[in-house]
């Protein structure tokens, strides 16, 4: 059920949103915002929540695993042409290459070196208290395609 934050029935007939009332059509004084609009809707049941997502987000859904699919495809063409550059500049000793659209620069393998935060955690937590940041992270999701 969807419940409304702002109100309840004027006519006292219905505790809940106007969409979901049996007399809804030919309710005068019925809300006419969409709960997917409204800003006082509250979903309370989650398949409610997820069943309003899925209608609403539908398109979107569609149209967001098309891209991913797209980009899949397109990341691993250009992985294999990457590695054919590389193969190029290697053989011909190139390490920079621009052109008007492009500039390719090739670096020799070597080793990295970083801390290892949960060493430094576990053995060192004082030190890790005193060198630990924080910065604010913006909501965001994650979307992965299933194979």
């Amino acid at each position: 059920m969807i419940k409304c934050e702002k109100s309840t029935c004027p006519n006292d007939k219905f505790n809940g949103c106007c969409v979901e009332c049996p007399e809804y059509q030919t309710c005068v004084e019925k809300c006419n915002e969409h709960p997917q609009d409204c800003k006082t809707a509250i979903f309370e049941d989650e398949e409610i929540r997820l069943q309003t997502f899925n209608n609403i987000a539908k398109a979107v859904i569609k149209k967001i695993t098309s891209l991913c699919e797209e980009k899949a495809k397109i990341e691993a063409a250009e992985k294999k042409m990457r590695e054919q550059l590389q193969k190029f500049m290697e053989t011909y000793e190139v390490k920079k290459f621009e052109n008007e659209s492009l500039r390719i620069t090739y670096t020799d393998a070597h080793t990295r070196s970083s801390i290892d935060s949960d060493k430094l955690k576990n053995n060192y937590p004082d030190i890790a208290n005193k060198c630990m940041k924080s910065s604010s992270v913006k909501a965001s999701i994650t979307i992965k395609l299933k194979d």
